[in-house]
């Protein structure tokens, strides 16, 4: 047997692992800023909403959504949102300014914050 594996007429095949299809590598929050609710889609999915129908809104994979009840916080999102910004993991970031906690606080955080990292537009 040596002597077949060393002149190659005996190979010795490994394990058979099946095909296993896992999916997108992650998924990411995508809000519905009429109806107020947000769910998990692959990335590069260009979604809509399940209630309404409109297109849902790509808002990053640091996104929590407030509360359906919660209409100043969701008007806060929204309003962020709007100006191009996105919630991003501040891991590397820890020294840039946090979005605003109330939303009365966005237009001078809009304002204050034109060069923001976590600004994807202008």
């Amino acid at each position: 047997m040596e002597l077949r594996k060393a002149i190659g007429n005996r190979v010795i095949a490994g394990p058979y692992v099946p095909p296993y299809h896992r999916g997108p590598d992650y998924l990411v929050a995508h809000a519905c800023f009429g109806c107020r609710k947000s769910w998990k889609l692959p990335e590069e999915s260009t979604g809509t909403c399940p209630q309404c129908g409109k297109s849902a809104n790509w808002m990053g994979r640091a996104f929590k959504a407030p509360k359906k009840t919660d209409v100043d916080q969701w008007k806060k999102v929204e309003a962020l949102w709007r100006a191009g910004f996105r919630f991003l993991p501040n891991t590397g970031w820890r020294e840039v300014e946090p979005y605003p906690e109330q939303f009365r606080d966005v237009a001078k955080f809009i304002a204050d914050n034109p060069t923001h990292p976590f600004r994807v537009e202008s």
